[in-house]
């Protein structure tokens, strides 16, 4: 995914995929994030106001399960390097212990 956090704006953009014409827009209830939403699936995230918390990930992390901890990681990295895109790559969840055994 790439992430950029705008200073100027306050927002970050998370980048799933290439936009397309067939996207379409869902407001989250706080209003404070957008969701692009394509063939049913995120496409990409814009949080306003993003300085003021990541909490309004949660709910389009919840809705279009997504991955809430990658998300929270990739805005912690866009945050501390403002103004740049910041690629991040996520792996699948590593299993552990009797999680492992099971599988």
């Amino acid at each position: 995914m790439k992430v950029d956090y705008d200073s100027e704006g306050h927002s970050l953009l998370f980048e799933f995929g290439a936009f397309g014409k067939d996207d379409h827009v869902e407001e989250m209830e706080t209003g404070e994030c957008l969701v692009w939403v394509l063939d049913g699936h995120a496409n990409s995230i814009q949080l306003l106001d993003a300085d003021k918390g990541l909490g309004p990930l949660d709910e389009a992390a919840e809705r279009f399960e997504l991955d809430t901890d990658a998300l929270r990681a990739a805005a912690q990295a866009a945050l501390a390097a403002p103004d740049r895109e910041i690629m991040v790559e996520v792996g699948a969840k590593r299993l552990l212990g009797e999680e492992a055994k099971a599988a």
